[in-house]
């Protein structure tokens, strides 16, 4: 991605890189909102996280951010193998649920330690990927993929 920015830079085009070391991150707030895909994480907080959140709360909003990428996640993952819905909604869902754990055991101290916290963010990332990449998205995409 870096090396397509880079060239629409040179043809004069304002671009931005959209992930910037996500591996770094320590915490899945940092994650998903400052290192993931900037630019649909940009438009979720302008159009629904902030102007939720004084109506509905921080938590609510931050699930609320979550379920819409799922739902937008059902499109590109379930929905052309007609199979799996509702598996990347909750793969979201449980992100927004982690974030706000998230909060807590940083409030506790609990996440201080790089170490902890990078187990933190890879183990909430990676164990629940098979709800995301299920196995009819598999199937059906990702394995005709690899064997053509």
């Amino acid at each position: 991605m870096n090396i397509s920015a880079g060239f629409w830079r040179l043809k004069g085009a304002d671009t931005r890189t959209l992930f910037k070391e996500p591996m770094r991150s320590l915490s899945l707030a940092e994650f998903w909102g400052k290192r993931w895909n900037l630019a649909f994480s940009e438009m979720t907080a302008i159009a629904l996280y902030r102007p939720l959140k004084p109506r509905i709360g921080e938590k609510a909003a931050t699930v609320t951010a979550f379920v819409f990428s799922g739902l937008l996640h059902e499109v590109a993952i379930s929905v052309p193998v007609k199979a799996g819905y509702g598996f990347p909604l909750l793969y979201f869902f449980i992100q927004g649920i982690l974030i706000i754990i998230e909060r807590k055991l940083e409030y506790n101290g609990m996440l201080k330690n790089k170490l902890i916290a990078r187990c933190w963010v890879f183990a909430g990332l990676i164990l629940p990927f098979p709800v995301l990449f299920h196995v009819w998205f598999l199937k059906g995409i990702i394995w005709p993929l690899i064997t053509w």
